[in-house]
Protein backbone atom coordinates (compact mmCIF):
# COMPACT_ATOMS: atom_id res chain seq x y z
CA UNK A 1 0.00 0.00 0.00
CA UNK A 2 1.16 3.52 -0.72
CA UNK A 3 1.77 5.56 2.40
CA UNK A 4 3.27 4.48 5.70
CA UNK A 5 1.85 2.24 8.37
CA UNK A 6 2.55 1.20 11.93
CA UNK A 7 1.00 -1.47 14.13
CA UNK A 8 -0.82 -0.77 17.36
CA UNK A 9 -1.66 -3.56 19.82
CA UNK A 10 -3.30 -3.14 23.17
CA UNK A 11 -6.36 -3.48 25.31
CA UNK A 12 -9.33 -1.48 24.06
CA UNK A 13 -11.50 -0.03 26.82
CA UNK A 14 -15.26 -0.12 26.83
CA UNK A 15 -17.50 2.70 25.61
CA UNK A 16 -15.94 5.89 24.21
CA UNK A 17 -12.18 6.38 23.93
CA UNK A 18 -11.09 10.01 23.70
CA UNK A 19 -8.31 10.47 21.16
CA UNK A 20 -6.91 13.97 21.42
CA UNK A 21 -10.18 15.80 21.55
CA UNK A 22 -12.00 13.48 19.18
CA UNK A 23 -13.83 10.33 20.17
CA UNK A 24 -13.80 6.77 18.86
CA UNK A 25 -16.74 4.42 19.04
CA UNK A 26 -15.62 1.11 20.58
CA UNK A 27 -17.25 -2.13 21.70
CA UNK A 28 -18.70 -2.37 25.17
CA UNK A 29 -16.60 -5.36 26.25
CA UNK A 30 -12.80 -5.03 26.60
CA UNK A 31 -10.64 -7.17 24.38
CA UNK A 32 -7.19 -7.25 22.90
CA UNK A 33 -7.08 -6.00 19.31
CA UNK A 34 -4.42 -5.17 16.78
CA UNK A 35 -4.82 -2.24 14.44
CA UNK A 36 -2.68 -0.76 11.70
CA UNK A 37 -2.23 2.99 11.18
CA UNK A 38 -1.84 4.07 7.56
CA UNK A 39 -0.48 7.50 6.60
CA UNK A 40 -1.60 9.45 3.54
CA UNK A 41 -1.10 12.86 2.02
CA UNK A 42 -4.28 14.45 0.67
CA UNK A 43 -4.39 17.29 -1.84
CA UNK A 44 -7.23 19.81 -1.47
CA UNK A 45 -9.19 21.89 -3.97
CA UNK A 46 -12.05 24.39 -3.81
CA UNK A 47 -13.74 26.36 -1.07
CA UNK A 48 -13.42 29.99 -0.02
CA UNK A 49 -11.20 29.14 2.95
CA UNK A 50 -8.53 27.26 0.99
CA UNK A 51 -5.21 29.05 1.18
CA UNK A 52 -4.24 28.08 -2.34
CA UNK A 53 -5.28 25.31 -4.77
CA UNK A 54 -3.38 22.08 -4.21
CA UNK A 55 -2.70 22.68 -0.51
CA UNK A 56 -2.01 19.41 1.29
CA UNK A 57 -3.06 17.79 4.55
CA UNK A 58 -1.50 14.81 6.32
CA UNK A 59 -3.99 12.10 7.26
CA UNK A 60 -3.64 8.93 9.35
CA UNK A 61 -6.26 6.18 9.33
CA UNK A 62 -6.37 3.46 12.01
CA UNK A 63 -8.00 0.24 10.82
CA UNK A 64 -8.34 -3.01 12.84
CA UNK A 65 -6.82 -6.16 11.38
CA UNK A 66 -9.75 -8.33 12.48
CA UNK A 67 -13.07 -8.29 14.29
CA UNK A 68 -15.63 -10.92 15.21
CA UNK A 69 -19.16 -11.34 13.86
CA UNK A 70 -21.48 -9.12 15.89
CA UNK A 71 -18.77 -6.57 16.72
CA UNK A 72 -18.23 -3.14 15.22
CA UNK A 73 -15.42 -2.20 12.86
CA UNK A 74 -14.10 1.16 14.17
CA UNK A 75 -12.18 3.52 11.89
CA UNK A 76 -10.35 6.56 13.23
CA UNK A 77 -8.96 9.37 11.09
CA UNK A 78 -6.41 11.76 12.56
CA UNK A 79 -5.85 15.06 10.73
CA UNK A 80 -2.65 17.08 10.76
CA UNK A 81 -2.18 20.81 10.14
CA UNK A 82 -5.03 22.73 8.55
CA UNK A 83 -4.73 23.94 4.94
CA UNK A 84 -7.57 26.45 5.48
CA UNK A 85 -7.45 30.18 6.24
CA UNK A 86 -10.44 32.34 7.09
CA UNK A 87 -12.05 34.02 4.08
CA UNK A 88 -13.24 36.95 6.19
CA UNK A 89 -13.72 38.07 9.76
CA UNK A 90 -16.14 35.93 11.76
CA UNK A 91 -17.26 36.11 15.34
CA UNK A 92 -16.84 33.01 17.52
CA UNK A 93 -19.30 30.20 16.85
CA UNK A 94 -18.43 29.02 13.36
CA UNK A 95 -17.91 25.29 12.93
CA UNK A 96 -15.57 23.29 10.73
CA UNK A 97 -16.84 19.84 9.74
CA UNK A 98 -14.65 17.06 8.34
CA UNK A 99 -16.13 14.00 6.63
CA UNK A 100 -13.90 11.13 5.53
CA UNK A 101 -15.21 8.30 3.35
CA UNK A 102 -14.04 4.74 2.79
CA UNK A 103 -15.37 2.18 0.34
CA UNK A 104 -16.17 -1.19 1.92
CA UNK A 105 -16.39 -4.35 -0.20
CA UNK A 106 -16.51 -8.07 0.55
CA UNK A 107 -19.30 -9.87 2.34
CA UNK A 108 -21.28 -6.68 1.81
CA UNK A 109 -20.60 -3.48 -0.09
CA UNK A 110 -21.16 0.14 0.85
CA UNK A 111 -19.60 3.37 2.08
CA UNK A 112 -18.69 4.39 5.61
CA UNK A 113 -18.53 8.09 6.47
CA UNK A 114 -16.59 9.19 9.54
CA UNK A 115 -17.60 12.71 10.60
CA UNK A 116 -16.34 15.14 13.22
CA UNK A 117 -16.41 18.86 13.88
CA UNK A 118 -14.53 21.66 15.60
CA UNK A 119 -16.06 24.88 16.94
CA UNK A 120 -14.06 27.94 15.93
CA UNK A 121 -13.03 30.90 18.02
CA UNK A 122 -13.26 34.42 16.59
CA UNK A 123 -11.58 34.39 13.19
CA UNK A 124 -9.56 37.20 11.67
CA UNK A 125 -9.37 37.45 7.92
CA UNK A 126 -6.58 35.12 6.79
CA UNK A 127 -6.38 33.43 10.18
CA UNK A 128 -6.13 29.60 10.37
CA UNK A 129 -9.17 27.40 10.87
CA UNK A 130 -8.74 24.59 13.37
CA UNK A 131 -9.39 21.01 12.30
CA UNK A 132 -10.98 18.40 14.61
CA UNK A 133 -8.19 16.37 16.21
CA UNK A 134 -9.81 13.10 15.13
CA UNK A 135 -12.93 11.88 13.40
CA UNK A 136 -14.41 8.42 13.66
CA UNK A 137 -17.10 6.06 12.48
CA UNK A 138 -17.97 2.39 12.80
CA UNK A 139 -20.09 -0.31 11.21
CA UNK A 140 -21.29 -3.67 12.49
CA UNK A 141 -19.78 -6.91 11.14
CA UNK A 142 -22.67 -9.28 10.42
CA UNK A 143 -21.13 -12.23 8.56
CA UNK A 144 -17.86 -14.13 8.43
CA UNK A 145 -15.45 -13.38 5.62
CA UNK A 146 -13.19 -10.55 4.53
CA UNK A 147 -13.85 -6.85 4.05
CA UNK A 148 -11.70 -4.63 1.83
CA UNK A 149 -11.55 -1.03 3.11
CA UNK A 150 -10.29 1.66 0.73
CA UNK A 151 -9.85 5.32 1.84
CA UNK A 152 -11.51 7.83 -0.48
CA UNK A 153 -12.33 11.54 -0.20
CA UNK A 154 -11.90 13.86 2.74
CA UNK A 155 -14.40 16.74 2.70
CA UNK A 156 -13.97 19.96 4.70
CA UNK A 157 -16.96 22.25 5.26
CA UNK A 158 -17.60 25.37 7.30
CA UNK A 159 -20.81 26.65 8.88
CA UNK A 160 -20.45 30.39 9.57
CA UNK A 161 -22.04 31.81 12.72
CA UNK A 162 -25.32 33.70 12.51
CA UNK A 163 -24.48 37.39 12.61
CA UNK A 164 -25.35 40.88 11.36
CA UNK A 165 -22.59 43.35 10.52
CA UNK A 166 -23.15 46.99 9.67
CA UNK A 167 -21.10 47.95 6.61
CA UNK A 168 -20.13 51.60 6.44
CA UNK A 169 -17.36 53.77 5.15
CA UNK A 170 -15.51 54.34 8.37
CA UNK A 171 -15.26 57.78 9.87
CA UNK A 172 -12.43 59.09 7.73
CA UNK A 173 -11.27 62.65 8.30
CA UNK A 174 -9.47 62.51 4.95
CA UNK A 175 -12.65 61.92 2.93
CA UNK A 176 -13.20 64.90 0.58
CA UNK A 177 -16.38 66.93 0.92
CA UNK A 178 -17.24 66.59 -2.73
CA UNK A 179 -15.98 63.86 -5.04
CA UNK A 180 -16.71 61.84 -8.14
CA UNK A 181 -16.27 58.10 -8.63
CA UNK A 182 -14.46 56.59 -5.68
CA UNK A 183 -14.42 53.69 -3.25
CA UNK A 184 -14.68 54.46 0.41
CA UNK A 185 -14.40 51.45 2.69
CA UNK A 186 -16.40 48.57 1.16
CA UNK A 187 -18.76 50.88 -0.78
CA UNK A 188 -18.18 51.99 -4.38
CA UNK A 189 -19.65 55.36 -5.36
CA UNK A 190 -20.28 56.34 -8.98
CA UNK A 191 -21.28 59.88 -9.91
CA UNK A 192 -21.18 63.25 -8.20
CA UNK A 193 -21.27 62.52 -4.51
CA UNK A 194 -20.70 64.74 -1.51
CA UNK A 195 -19.77 63.69 1.98
CA UNK A 196 -20.66 65.18 5.37
CA UNK A 197 -19.26 64.02 8.68
CA UNK A 198 -19.71 64.62 12.39
CA UNK A 199 -18.67 68.24 12.00
CA UNK A 200 -22.14 68.84 10.53
CA UNK A 201 -24.89 69.28 13.19
CA UNK A 202 -27.45 67.28 11.21
CA UNK A 203 -25.18 64.20 11.17
CA UNK A 204 -25.56 63.58 14.88
CA UNK A 205 -28.03 60.72 14.41
CA UNK A 206 -26.31 58.97 11.51
CA UNK A 207 -24.19 55.85 11.93
CA UNK A 208 -20.67 56.93 12.82
CA UNK A 209 -21.99 60.51 12.31
CA UNK A 210 -21.31 60.61 8.59
CA UNK A 211 -23.31 60.31 5.36
CA UNK A 212 -22.85 60.14 1.58
CA UNK A 213 -25.43 61.80 -0.67
CA UNK A 214 -25.98 62.73 -4.33
CA UNK A 215 -28.46 64.97 -6.18
CA UNK A 216 -27.68 63.54 -9.62
CA UNK A 217 -30.15 61.17 -11.23
CA UNK A 218 -28.53 57.85 -12.15
CA UNK A 219 -25.72 58.00 -9.59
CA UNK A 220 -25.15 54.70 -7.82
CA UNK A 221 -23.67 53.17 -4.68
CA UNK A 222 -22.64 49.51 -4.80
CA UNK A 223 -21.51 47.10 -2.09
CA UNK A 224 -20.29 43.53 -2.44
CA UNK A 225 -21.09 41.26 0.50
CA UNK A 226 -21.06 37.64 1.62
CA UNK A 227 -24.11 36.43 3.50
CA UNK A 228 -27.80 35.60 3.17
CA UNK A 229 -29.49 39.04 3.47
CA UNK A 230 -28.77 42.77 3.26
CA UNK A 231 -30.60 45.93 4.36
CA UNK A 232 -30.19 49.49 3.07
CA UNK A 233 -29.82 52.11 5.84
CA UNK A 234 -30.44 55.81 5.10
CA UNK A 235 -32.44 58.88 6.08
CA UNK A 236 -36.11 59.73 5.76
CA UNK A 237 -36.27 63.48 5.20
CA UNK A 238 -37.97 66.03 2.98
CA UNK A 239 -35.07 66.30 0.54
CA UNK A 240 -34.77 62.61 -0.43
CA UNK A 241 -36.94 60.74 -2.89
CA UNK A 242 -37.09 57.45 -4.86
CA UNK A 243 -34.26 54.97 -5.37
CA UNK A 244 -33.99 51.75 -7.36
CA UNK A 245 -32.35 48.71 -5.76
CA UNK A 246 -31.08 45.54 -7.42
CA UNK A 247 -29.41 42.42 -6.00
CA UNK A 248 -26.98 40.67 -8.32
CA UNK A 249 -28.33 42.85 -11.13
CA UNK A 250 -31.80 41.26 -11.04
CA UNK A 251 -35.37 42.16 -10.11
CA UNK A 252 -35.11 45.95 -9.51
CA UNK A 253 -37.40 47.39 -6.86
CA UNK A 254 -38.26 51.01 -6.08
CA UNK A 255 -38.16 52.51 -2.59
CA UNK A 256 -39.47 55.96 -1.67
CA UNK A 257 -37.48 57.41 1.24
CA UNK A 258 -39.30 60.76 1.20
CA UNK A 259 -40.60 62.10 4.52
CA UNK A 260 -41.81 65.50 5.68
CA UNK A 261 -39.13 65.69 8.37
CA UNK A 262 -37.08 68.87 7.93
CA UNK A 263 -33.66 68.40 6.49
CA UNK A 264 -31.89 69.65 9.63
CA UNK A 265 -33.71 67.07 11.76
CA UNK A 266 -33.82 63.95 9.55
CA UNK A 267 -35.03 60.56 10.69
CA UNK A 268 -31.61 58.92 10.79
CA UNK A 269 -30.52 55.28 10.54
CA UNK A 270 -33.81 54.23 8.97
CA UNK A 271 -34.04 50.77 7.38
CA UNK A 272 -35.34 51.76 3.95
CA UNK A 273 -35.30 48.27 2.37
CA UNK A 274 -34.40 44.66 3.22
CA UNK A 275 -33.68 41.92 0.72
CA UNK A 276 -35.30 38.48 0.71
CA UNK A 277 -33.35 35.48 2.01
CA UNK A 278 -30.51 34.59 -0.34
CA UNK A 279 -28.34 31.54 -0.76
CA UNK A 280 -25.21 31.98 1.31
CA UNK A 281 -22.42 33.35 -0.84
CA UNK A 282 -21.12 36.44 -2.61
CA UNK A 283 -23.70 38.99 -3.71
CA UNK A 284 -23.81 42.56 -5.01
CA UNK A 285 -26.41 45.18 -4.15
CA UNK A 286 -26.71 48.50 -6.04
CA UNK A 287 -28.87 51.51 -5.16
CA UNK A 288 -29.54 54.11 -7.88
CA UNK A 289 -30.92 57.62 -7.59
CA UNK A 290 -34.16 58.03 -9.60
CA UNK A 291 -34.32 61.80 -8.99
CA UNK A 292 -37.65 63.67 -9.02
CA UNK A 293 -39.08 66.52 -6.97
CA UNK A 294 -36.98 65.40 -3.99
CA UNK A 295 -33.71 64.72 -5.85
CA UNK A 296 -31.39 63.56 -3.08
CA UNK A 297 -30.34 59.94 -2.47
CA UNK A 298 -28.51 59.35 0.83
CA UNK A 299 -26.42 56.32 1.84
CA UNK A 300 -25.56 55.81 5.49
CA UNK A 301 -24.78 52.07 5.77
CA UNK A 302 -25.79 48.51 4.88
CA UNK A 303 -26.60 45.72 7.33
CA UNK A 304 -25.18 42.41 6.04
CA UNK A 305 -26.64 39.31 7.70
CA UNK A 306 -25.96 35.60 7.82
CA UNK A 307 -28.88 33.58 9.07
CA UNK A 308 -28.75 30.41 11.12
CA UNK A 309 -27.72 27.71 8.65
CA UNK A 310 -28.83 24.12 9.15
CA UNK A 311 -26.17 22.74 6.83
CA UNK A 312 -22.77 23.85 5.51
CA UNK A 313 -23.03 26.12 2.44
CA UNK A 314 -21.29 24.98 -0.72
CA UNK A 315 -19.40 28.27 -0.68
CA UNK A 316 -16.82 26.79 1.71
CA UNK A 317 -16.81 23.21 0.44
CA UNK A 318 -13.28 21.81 0.06
CA UNK A 319 -12.58 18.37 -1.44
CA UNK A 320 -9.34 16.56 -0.57
CA UNK A 321 -8.20 13.43 -2.40
CA UNK A 322 -5.38 10.98 -1.80
CA UNK A 323 -2.20 11.80 -3.69
CA UNK A 324 -1.58 8.38 -5.19
CA UNK A 325 -3.27 5.03 -5.58
CA UNK A 326 -4.97 4.00 -2.37
CA UNK A 327 -4.93 0.22 -2.18
CA UNK A 328 -7.37 -1.67 0.00
CA UNK A 329 -6.86 -2.81 3.59
CA UNK A 330 -8.22 -6.28 4.35
CA UNK A 331 -10.12 -6.84 7.60
CA UNK A 332 -10.86 -10.42 8.66
CA UNK A 333 -14.34 -10.97 10.08
CA UNK A 334 -13.93 -13.99 12.33
CA UNK A 335 -16.59 -16.28 13.80
CA UNK A 336 -18.09 -15.07 17.03
CA UNK A 337 -16.30 -16.46 20.07
CA UNK A 338 -12.86 -16.75 18.47
CA UNK A 339 -9.84 -15.33 20.23
CA UNK A 340 -9.16 -12.41 17.88
CA UNK A 341 -11.15 -9.23 17.35
CA UNK A 342 -11.79 -6.05 19.18
CA UNK A 343 -14.45 -6.91 21.68
CA UNK A 344 -18.18 -7.20 21.92
CA UNK A 345 -21.04 -5.09 20.67
CA UNK A 346 -21.19 -1.55 21.92
CA UNK A 347 -24.82 -1.74 22.81
CA UNK A 348 -26.11 0.66 20.12
CA UNK A 349 -27.79 -0.33 16.90
CA UNK A 350 -25.86 -0.36 13.66
CA UNK A 351 -27.47 2.79 12.40
CA UNK A 352 -26.38 5.33 14.94
CA UNK A 353 -22.93 4.28 16.05
CA UNK A 354 -23.57 6.07 19.29
CA UNK A 355 -23.27 5.13 22.90
CA UNK A 356 -25.72 5.81 25.68
CA UNK A 357 -26.07 9.54 25.05
CA UNK A 358 -28.23 9.57 21.95
CA UNK A 359 -25.31 9.66 19.52
CA UNK A 360 -23.99 12.94 20.83
CA UNK A 361 -20.35 12.36 21.61
CA UNK A 362 -17.46 14.62 22.43
CA UNK A 363 -15.73 16.19 25.35
CA UNK A 364 -17.46 19.53 25.54
CA UNK A 365 -14.80 21.73 23.94
CA UNK A 366 -16.43 21.82 20.53
CA UNK A 367 -14.12 19.16 19.10
CA UNK A 368 -16.03 15.95 18.68
CA UNK A 369 -16.68 12.92 16.56
CA UNK A 370 -20.18 12.54 15.27
CA UNK A 371 -21.69 9.15 14.61
CA UNK A 372 -20.47 7.15 11.63
CA UNK A 373 -22.95 7.12 8.75
CA UNK A 374 -23.18 3.89 6.79
CA UNK A 375 -24.56 4.00 3.25
CA UNK A 376 -25.15 0.34 2.41
CA UNK A 377 -25.76 -0.59 -1.19
CA UNK A 378 -27.18 -3.85 -2.50
CA UNK A 379 -24.59 -6.57 -1.87
CA UNK A 380 -22.63 -7.83 -4.84
CA UNK A 381 -23.05 -11.36 -3.58
CA UNK A 382 -24.72 -12.88 -0.58
CA UNK A 383 -22.52 -15.20 1.41
CA UNK A 384 -24.35 -17.90 3.36
CA UNK A 385 -22.05 -19.61 5.83
CA UNK A 386 -21.84 -23.38 5.24
CA UNK A 387 -23.39 -25.34 8.09
CA UNK A 388 -20.79 -26.78 10.41
CA UNK A 389 -20.86 -30.58 10.95
CA UNK A 390 -23.07 -31.36 13.90
CA UNK A 391 -21.34 -32.74 16.95
CA UNK A 392 -22.78 -35.11 19.53
CA UNK A 393 -22.49 -33.36 22.84
CA UNK A 394 -20.12 -35.05 25.28
CA UNK A 395 -21.93 -35.80 28.50
CA UNK A 396 -19.99 -34.56 31.46
CA UNK A 397 -19.93 -36.64 34.67
CA UNK A 398 -22.93 -35.98 36.87
CA UNK A 399 -22.25 -34.08 40.02
CA UNK A 400 -25.17 -35.83 41.77
CA UNK A 401 -25.23 -39.46 43.07
CA UNK A 402 -26.11 -42.04 40.43
CA UNK A 403 -28.46 -43.70 42.98
CA UNK A 404 -30.91 -40.93 43.61
CA UNK A 405 -32.91 -42.74 46.46
CA UNK A 406 -31.21 -44.34 49.46
CA UNK A 407 -33.06 -47.53 50.56
CA UNK A 408 -34.86 -47.00 53.81
CA UNK A 409 -33.49 -49.01 56.67
CA UNK A 410 -30.14 -49.58 55.02
CA UNK A 411 -26.85 -49.68 56.80
CA UNK A 412 -25.85 -46.53 58.64
CA UNK A 413 -29.15 -44.85 57.88
CA UNK A 414 -30.47 -44.92 61.44
CA UNK A 415 -33.93 -45.74 60.14
CA UNK A 416 -36.23 -48.63 61.03
CA UNK A 417 -37.03 -51.31 58.54
CA UNK A 418 -40.12 -50.58 56.56
CA UNK A 419 -43.24 -52.54 57.35
CA UNK A 420 -43.42 -53.93 53.85
CA UNK A 421 -39.84 -55.21 53.97
CA UNK A 422 -39.35 -59.07 53.62
CA UNK A 423 -36.74 -59.05 56.42
CA UNK A 424 -39.18 -60.21 59.21
CA UNK A 425 -40.03 -63.31 57.23
CA UNK A 426 -36.37 -64.12 56.84
CA UNK A 427 -35.77 -63.59 60.55
CA UNK A 428 -38.75 -65.83 61.42
CA UNK A 429 -37.63 -68.51 59.02
CA UNK A 430 -34.15 -68.44 60.53
CA UNK A 431 -35.61 -68.70 64.01
CA UNK A 432 -37.59 -71.79 63.03
CA UNK A 433 -34.48 -73.39 61.59
CA UNK A 434 -32.57 -72.62 64.78
CA UNK A 435 -35.35 -74.10 66.99
CA UNK A 436 -35.56 -77.12 64.74
CA UNK A 437 -31.84 -77.71 65.09
CA UNK A 438 -32.02 -77.41 68.87
CA UNK A 439 -34.92 -79.90 69.08
CA UNK A 440 -32.99 -82.37 66.97
CA UNK A 441 -29.97 -82.08 69.21
CA UNK A 442 -32.04 -82.73 72.37
CA UNK A 443 -33.68 -85.76 70.79
CA UNK A 444 -30.27 -87.18 69.87
CA UNK A 445 -28.99 -86.58 73.39
CA UNK A 446 -31.88 -88.45 74.92
CA UNK A 447 -31.38 -91.27 72.56
CA UNK A 448 -27.73 -91.67 73.33
CA UNK A 449 -28.25 -91.39 77.09
CA UNK A 450 -30.91 -94.25 77.39
CA UNK A 451 -29.84 -97.60 79.28
CA UNK A 452 -29.07 -100.52 77.00
CA UNK A 453 -31.12 -103.78 77.13
CA UNK A 454 -29.59 -106.81 78.89
CA UNK A 455 -29.06 -108.66 75.71
CA UNK A 456 -26.93 -105.84 74.42
CA UNK A 457 -24.43 -105.95 77.19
Amino acid sequence: MNGWSSRISGTIAAGLLVAGTGTVLLPAAPATAESVVYGYQYRCEGGAHLNFPGATIEVRVEIPKSVKVGERIPLQWTLDRSPLASHDRYKAGGRLIATATVDVAGVWQGKLDSTGGKDQAELAKGGPLELPAAIAGSVGATAEGKLAITPRQLLLDFVPPADTVRVNDTDDPGEPRATGDHTHGPIQYRGKWFYSDKTQPDRAGDHQQDLHATETTGDTATVNFTGTKIAYIGERVSTVGKVEITVDGKDPVQVNAHDEAPHDRPKAQETLWTSKELAYGDHTVTVKNLGGPAPVMAVDAFDVSTGTLSYPPGYFHTTCTYSGIATSVIVDVLPAGTGNGDGGDDGGDDGDGGGGNGGQVGDGDGDDSARGIVVVQAPVRRVTPSPSPSRTPTRSPSSTPQVRVTPRGGAHTGEAVAATSPAPLLVGYGSLLALGGLAGALALRRRTGRPRPADDR
